[in-house]
Order: C-alpha cells, then structure tokens, then sequence
C-alpha cells in the first residue's frame, strides 16, 4: 500500500474540520483534509445557513404583514417561493466556494473522499494509507430517526429545505431547534404546522419564564405546539398522511408533509481505531479534546456536547492548540446558544434553577421591547432576562427572546464570562437609541436601579 504523511490528517470538512485544518496550516503544520459529501459540512450545506436564509425571508414576510395591518404599506405583498428557494442555494455555493478558497490559500491538501481512521496515525482512502502525527475527527452527526410506524413517510431537514412548494399542512416530529426553526419559517410561508414534542415543555434546559414567554409569541402566530405528546404512527390517506398521536390530548393531525426533527447523533461512520465512547455513543474526550487513544483528537457534534458550529470552532482551536503543545483547555461554560425562530430566542450562562443546584441564591431582572425607543420605531417585541448573583452581585445568565436576539447575545456573552458587577453594569455606557440598551436595564433591575423600567 502506498502512504503518504502529513503532520495532521483532520476527516471531516464542516465547522469544526475545517477550522483545526486552516489553524494547524497556518501554524505551519502539513495538514491533509478529507470530506466525503461537501465541504462545509451540515451548517452551510444543509443547516445552519441554508435554515437561517428561509428564515430571514419567512422575518421579512412577517415584517411587512405588521406594516400592512397598520396600513403603512398597501398589502402584505407577495412571494416567489421558487426564488427564494434559488436565492438558498446560491449562499450555500457562495458560502462553500469561500471555505474551499480558504483551505487552498493555506495550502490545505484536500481530499473529497471518504476516509476510515484505523488506528493512531494511520488513516485510510481508497486503498492508500495516510499517515498522520496527529489526526482530528471531526464526522459530525447524522439525524436521528424515532422508530413509530410510518416512520418511511417522514423527510429530514435537509429533505425539508429543499422542498420545492410550501406544504398546505405541515407536521414537526420534535420540538428542538432544528424543528422550531422550521417550523416558524414555513408558518410564515403559509403552512399550517403542527408541533409534536414528547418532552412536558419546550427547550427544559433554557430559563422557564422566557421559553415559556417564546412559546406564547409562537402560538400567537398559531402554530399549534403539542408537548407531553407522543407520536403513535404515521399512516397514508390518499394523497395526504394522517398523524396519531397521544398524550395530554389524543388526535390525529392531517398533514401533506412530515417533518422528523428528533434529534441528531454522532456519526462514528469510518471510526475503525477502537476509541472510547460515552454513554451517549459520542466520543469521549478531555478539555484539550483528546480521545482515549493518544494523537487522536475529536471535536465538534462527533464528540456530543453542544451541537453549534460556534462550539466546534473552538474545539478546533483547543485540539490545535495542544497538537502544538499549548495546554488550553476549552471553555464551554459560557457557551450562547440562539433559535432562530420568530420571535427568536438567544441566551448565554445559566437560569436560576441551574444556579439554585450549584447553592446560588439568585435575583432576576427584566426588561420589556415596548419600553425601548428603537424597539418601538421598529415595531418589534419581546423582553430581556438577567440572572445575576444576590451576594456578589455579579452577571450568571442573560436570556432574550425577541428580534435581533442572536445579534445581542455576543455582548450579554462578554458580560456573563467577565462576571460583570452591577456597579460596572452601572458605569457602563450603551449607545442610545439601541436594542442593547434593554440588557443593561434588565442587569439594574435585578436590584432595583433600572431608570427605565417603573
């Protein structure tokens, strides 16, 4: 068998993969990429981006339908799904073509192929072994599929974004992120969706009052979110499907398509090396993102935790960073999560049941959108949440739900890990008029000082 050798091998080419080959290149390290399907992985090809481009479409639409009931415009107006659908793929190929750009200007050597990682150091292609100083996993994760009959007449997320006419009826499987996101966007479309969630609530690990202020802003939209429901089968009707369920309340939901949004698991497809795996089937690793067996790291959703193209950036970063002999472990503690939906959700650091379980006597601050000037001028709604430490009076959590909430996290982010006080909370100064304004409110409020809020 022929080999070649490089200094790294990372197989994989989404988010996290291609983040640890142009680190490690630009170090100076000879990196070698595999990527079987595209590069880019899920997020640009058929996730995050392509989702977030239905999104912000489904955002306008929703825009311009307020301006309409307030007879600022003539008519809602209307759309070409078709074009939109077009305008999709063309950021994705954009998108895509960038990342390849980048992977060649840092003299990546990029093999688009599937590749099987047989043990430490060796990696294998097409019958040519690669050998490799240290080798990156970084495979991703595959949707998961619950088994209830007629489940074969389910599509995935990515069959989803693809769809090339908006469905009459729409049924989600799950109430994640991935099927809250679309399911909010083809809402906006014109679908009458459907919400099945076996879990009691939506999104249990974020804070309760604003996932529960969230949900009520969804069902204002009417899409009818059943939780503590389970499906029993899925059955062929004609030309329709028909959804039994079961739960808080029995039924059947008529639908023409049906989402299965039930989660993702670690793809370990072409994981030959006998690693250790944790109790979810993830591999298992430390905070430098090294697996059981030495020079063999893995990052991103193959290695489970938080399954965000932001996380696996900076798994990336950590893997190289120890491949280089720089012992900085990865800090997911203050980690912001978002939900692109409409309203969306963002939050960062931890809720009060969550500090409560650490022995943290807590207070809460909140502000709401229809007491901020540029909420008002631009007719938007929501509210903004901050945790923060009774004793120490310092930042724990923010949450927001609301627009432009995954844009505002960042600065709450910077708050929550520098455990900002209320006295620099005081001291700092916001833009006026801005969005942000509303988080410094909330943080006074915690304690009384908000000058805005009665």
């Amino acid at each position: 068998m022929n080999e070649q050798s490089y200094d790294v091998i990372v197989v994989g080419g989404g988010p996290g993969g291609y983040t640890a080959a142009i680190s490690a290149a630009k170090e100076g390290l000879s990196v070698l990429l595999f990527e079987g399907e595209y590069i880019g992985g899920t997020c640009l090809n058929v996730g995050c981006i392509p989702t977030k481009y239905l999104l912000d479409k489904a955002a306008a639409l929703e825009k311009i339908r307020a301006l309409a009931d307030q007879h600022i415009l003539k008519e809602a107006g209307f759309f070409s799904f078709e074009k939109i659908q077009t305008g999709r793929e063309a950021v994705v190929k954009k998108l895509t073509g960038g990342v390849e750009y980048l992977l060649k200007a840092n003299k990546v050597t990029v093999i688009k192929k599937f590749a099987r990682v047989k043990a430490a150091g060796e990696v294998v292609c097409d019958g040519v072994t690669y050998m490799g100083k240290d080798i990156v996993i970084a495979t991703g994760a595959v949707p998961l599929s619950i088994p209830i009959p007629g489940a074969e007449y389910t599509i995935t997320s990515t069959s989803a974004l693809a769809l090339e006419q908006v469905p009459e009826k729409l049924v989600v499987i799950g109430g994640g992120v991935i099927g809250m996101e679309l399911a909010s966007a083809f809402c906006s479309y014109g679908s009458r969706v459907t919400v099945i969630e076996v879990l009691p609530k939506l999104f249990p690990g974020e804070e309760e009052a604003a996932v529960s202020y969230m949900t009520k802003e969804l069902k204002k939209r009417d899409i009818h979110i059943l939780c503590g429901t389970r499906v029993k089968s899925i059955g062929r009707a004609e030309d329709y499907y028909q959804v039994t369920y079961e739960g808080e309340k029995n039924g059947v939901a008529d639908a023409d398509v049906v989402l299965m949004a039930t989660g993702r698991k670690a793809n370990l497809e072409g994981i030959d090396a006998c690693i250790a795996l944790n109790t979810k089937g993830e591999i298992e690793v430390n905070e430098y993102m090294q697996t059981s067996i030495p020079h063999i790291y893995a990052i991103g959703d193959a290695a489970g935790g938080y399954q965000l193209a932001h996380a696996a950036y900076a798994e990336a970063e950590t893997a190289v960073n120890h491949i280089l002999g720089k012992a900085e472990p990865v800090n997911l503690d203050i980690m912001p999560r978002c939900i692109y939906t409409t309203p969306p959700y963002a939050a960062v650091g931890i809720s009060i049941a969550q500090a409560q379980e650490k022995g943290i006597k807590t207070v809460s601050g909140e502000f709401s959108y229809m007491g901020n000037g540029m909420a008002l001028a631009e007719g938007a709604q929501g509210m903004v949440r901050v945790i923060m430490d009774r004793e120490k009076q310092t930042t724990l959590g923010v949450q927001i739900v609301g627009e432009c909430a995954p844009e505002m996290i960042a600065f709450a982010s910077a708050a929550v890990k520098d455990k900002m006080t209320l006295k620099q909370w005081q001291q700092m100064i916001v833009v006026h008029p801005s969005l942000s304004e509303m988080i410094k409110e909330a943080a006074l409020d915690c304690f009384g000082k908000s000058v805005h809020r009665a």
